[in-house]
């Protein structure tokens, strides 16, 4: 399984923009949800996501 490194320090509207832009390599008949797919691909930035709520 190939490694993600992410980025640390990404401000919110930067996690929104990398939430939106990543939905392009999601595939939508996989039966998860795209937010399901970002939380287990992006645990840093989801947190960030969440943690706005």
């Amino acid at each position: 399984m190939k490694q993600v490194t992410e980025k640390f320090n990404m401000s919110l509207q930067e996690v929104e923009e990398h939430y939106r832009l990543s939905s392009e390599n999601y595939d939508v008949d996989s039966g998860e949800s795209h937010l399901a797919y970002y939380r287990d691909k992006h645990p840093v930035n989801y947190q960030v996501l969440l943690d706005s709520v």
